[in-house]
């Protein structure tokens, strides 16, 4: 009698699981960070709800939830990075893009556009090149920076380590040091009308670097390659006049591209001290 109970149960709790309505199993969330590195240090992250253009994108193309993380913190995007802590990271940071398809195994996803340089700038006419700055001081980002980090790559292009480089925590101070001769030239991106700031300073651009991919997309081990094919498509098909609008501007893009791999994966070995 026990064994027939027992039977029945089982038979029941199987057309019970049958019948249960598919839809309203909740799929796994997919988690997305976008660190913004284009502030000064120590300035609060933007809230998460500012993105929402930009996640409900990126939920239409995967067909579940988006959970957002917002962070201006280089270190922490690194070990969420090491840890596989998220699906896909969006980052200013085209460095750490660059270390987690290399060395960690992730997938590149797409890249944004314009492309991102830095701009040698002071009082003087434009140069160039920059051999002309050999023995000077330059004031420029942390090296642990992006920005830091390819200001002393295109001094060592060309000079070497023959220049003494000035380390500030913010973009205002390096243009204030120059504006009032504290250091001849300054170094910075471009990001946010810099061109315009530096105008503004009654200061010149004197020698533009190379372009850089910018706030590319990565997709962690753990995304699956459907999601990652899907996310690529909705946002390289995003325009900047079209309904794509909110969500291109509250990442400070004009256009993402399925472009630029290439280009990022040789970012690394630039960058690297020689």
């Amino acid at each position: 009698m026990q064994f027939r109970w027992i039977g029945c149960a089982a038979v029941a709790a199987c057309l019970f699981v049958s019948c249960w309505p598919q839809g309203s199993v909740r799929a796994a969330p997919l988690k997305l960070v976008i660190h913004d590195d284009t502030g000064n240090e120590g300035e609060v992250a933007p809230d998460a709800a500012r993105y929402t253009p930009f996640r409900q994108v990126i939920e239409k193309a995967v067909g579940r939830p988006v959970e957002v993380v917002a962070t201006r913190d280089r270190r922490r995007v690194t070990e969420m990075m090491e840890r596989n802590q998220a699906d896909v990271f969006v980052t200013h940071g085209s460095d750490l893009a660059a270390n987690a398809l290399v060395s960690l195994g992730y997938n590149f996803i797409v890249a944004s556009r314009p492309d991102v340089n830095v701009l040698f700038f002071g009082k003087g006419a434009a140069v160039e090149n920059l051999k002309s700055l050999a023995g000077r001081t330059i004031t420029m980002p942390r090296a642990d920076t992006l920005a830091g980090q390819v200001c002393l790559a295109e001094l060592r292009d060309f000079l070497g380590n023959q220049f003494t480089a000035h380390h500030s925590r913010e973009f205002s101070a390096l243009i204030w040091s120059v504006d009032n001769g504290v250091h001849q030239i300054g170094c910075m991106p471009s990001f946010a009308k810099a061109k315009d700031t530096l105008v503004g300073k009654g200061l010149k651009v004197i020698y533009e670097g190379r372009p850089v991919p910018a706030m590319p997309v990565v997709g962690a081990l753990v995304l699956p390659a459907a999601d990652r094919a899907a996310i690529a498509k909705a946002l390289s098909n995003l325009e900047e006049d079209g309904p794509g609008k909110a969500a291109l501007r509250v990442v400070g893009v004009s256009a993402f591209t399925e472009g630029g791999e290439t280009r990022l994966r040789a970012l690394g070995p630039w960058l690297k001290p020689r």
